[in-house]
């Protein structure tokens, strides 16, 4: 009896390893062209990824921006102070990518990738606008903006950051630059 038992055990074993369809995880091909646009023949090529780089380079500077509602009006003006110099930086980029445009207005690429890089200064300045918005209600000691992270200031200095940073990643990501 208990030999039967071992067989059948053995048997329904045995079925269900070669009638069951066992699925293996397929390595994923890659794709050789990214799923954006691909742009080619810029005319002015290092001048675009130029502004880029300096404006990643703002924006990983961006981050050590401190607020806090218990600074001082001196810390506050200060902090002002900075992120004008911020925006000062990101208009020569943004008025660089507008001349850019201007001298190679008959580049179909040229127009859209510097519309491109220029959507994200754009994103940027707002995104410090915001905060300089902030400044201002915390020097004016308006109480929504005491509770700072719960404030309706951040929300938009944050979603503007974001959407900054989003860009610059699918320019980074799905852009082929040649």
């Amino acid at each position: 009896m208990k030999r039967k038992i071992k067989r059948v055990i053995m048997f329904v074993i045995l079925i269900s390893l070669t009638l069951t369809n066992i699925t293996y995880a397929q390595p994923a091909t890659r794709q050789n062209a990214p799923y954006g646009p691909k742009v080619e023949d810029l005319k002015g090529k290092e001048d675009i990824i130029q502004n880029l780089q300096q404006m990643k380079k703002i924006r990983a500077n961006l981050t050590v921006i401190e607020i806090a509602e218990s600074s001082t009006e001196e810390q506050l003006k200060n902090t002002y102070k900075n992120l004008e110099n911020y925006i000062q930086q990101l208009n020569i980029i943004r008025t660089n990518l507008e001349n850019h445009k201007n001298t190679y207005n008959d580049s179909f690429p040229d127009i859209y990738f510097s519309e491109e890089i220029s959507f994200v200064a754009e994103s940027y300045i707002i995104s410090i606008r915001n905060q300089q918005s902030l400044i201002t209600a915390l020097e004016n000691s308006k109480a929504e903006s005491k509770k700072l992270f719960y404030s309706n200031y951040l929300i938009p200095v944050y979603y503007y950051l974001t959407l900054g940073d989003q860009m610059v990643s699918y320019v980074d990501t799905y852009f082929v630059v040649s």
